[in-house]
């Protein structure tokens, strides 16, 4: 259902998951022509963030994060972002 009402309004989407700001942007988008698919582009993929947070706020569930979990988190995502430059450069 919110797939359809983000193709269709996409700002409305925008107030379903409580992104007020965004709603106001994507609204002036929508109001002219080329913004309308643009707009639209922008909820649906926004409506996957939303539902991804979810999942992972329910997986993530009961489990504390810790200062270290949390800094090996930061230099695997490091790690990755070096990784994938070098690869770009062809390093």
């Amino acid at each position: 259902m919110r797939f359809i009402i983000a193709l269709v309004l996409p700002p409305l989407l925008f107030l379903t998951i409580g992104r007020i700001f965004a709603a106001i942007i994507c609204a002036i988008l929508q109001f002219s022509l080329f913004g309308w698919p643009v707009a639209a582009i922008w909820a649906v993929y926004a409506l996957s963030q939303y539902n991804t947070d979810k999942k992972i706020a329910q997986a993530t569930k009961g489990q504390k994060a810790t200062p270290q979990s949390e800094l090996q988190e930061l230099v695997g995502a490091l790690k990755f972002a070096v990784r994938r430059v070098k690869a770009f450069f062809g390093a």
